[in-house]
């Protein structure tokens, strides 16, 4: 694992399913990073060429909710449209618990890249959200 990635995210391990923890200086950060970390599973992200642009917006009852449907919504993106989202140019809205933005990103190819993990959905088993010294989150991933 590469240096960068240590400090954005790294897997835990889980019985029956994956997981990773995601760490950011803010909570946008945060989010970034745990989308990075879900889609690392499935692809060598990478790879991925940024052809893409789409505009996401996920609103949510609690933090735990947000990042929950957050992730949801990127893997429903890589269902649908093959989409592996990247880059992100993202605001979260602590108070409203709200994520708003651009997020860049292009196609998987399984020709073409690298398959890893399928993973069937976004779980709150022992999910976490908390700030220390900076934001970390908890995910597990349901395969």
């Amino acid at each position: 694992m590469a240096r960068e990635e240590e400090t954005r995210y790294r897997y835990i391990e889980h019985p029956s399913d994956v997981g990773f923890e995601a760490y950011g200086t803010t909570l946008e950060e945060l989010f970034a990073n745990a989308a990075f970390a879900m889609y690392s599973f499935m692809t060598d992200v990478v790879e991925i060429e940024t052809t893409e642009t789409k505009e996401i917006t996920v609103n949510a009852e609690d933090l735990y909710s947000l990042m929950f449907d957050w992730l949801d919504e990127l893997l429903f993106l890589f269902e649908s449209e093959s989409l592996v989202i990247k880059e992100f140019d993202i605001t979260v809205d602590e108070s409203q618990f709200s994520i708003s933005g651009k997020c860049r990103g292009g196609r998987f190819d399984p020709a073409k890249h690298e398959s890893g993990i399928i993973v069937k959905a976004v779980t709150y088993n022992m999910m976490e959200i908390k700030k220390n010294e900076v934001w970390h989150a908890r995910v597990v991933l349901d395969v």
